[in-house]
């Protein structure tokens, strides 16, 4: 699943698209599968990279991101 481009017109959705991609890179597997994002995730990259939007916004919306691409991930591939 290829990530969209975050629209240049909205700075609070661009930063969360960013913020999202930065938990993404760290996200932890077990057994060749993706763990869900955890809080600690999206603290460590809010400490190296700061984002303006308070966290008990960011934190659901990351979460809700994250559980889009992994359903998207789990869906059977098909041939067609």
């Amino acid at each position: 699943m290829q990530i969209p481009e975050p629209p240049a017109y909205d700075i609070d959705i661009q930063s969360i698209i960013e913020t999202y991609q930065f938990v993404a890179r760290g996200r932890n597997y077990s057994e060749g599968q993706p763990l869900r994002i955890s809080v600690r995730n999206i603290t460590d990259v809010i400490e190296a990279h700061p984002i303006a939007i308070h966290r008990s916004l960011l934190d659901p919306i990351i979460f809700a991101i994250d559980d889009m691409v992994l359903a998207e991930q789990r869906k059977p591939k098909s041939d067609g």
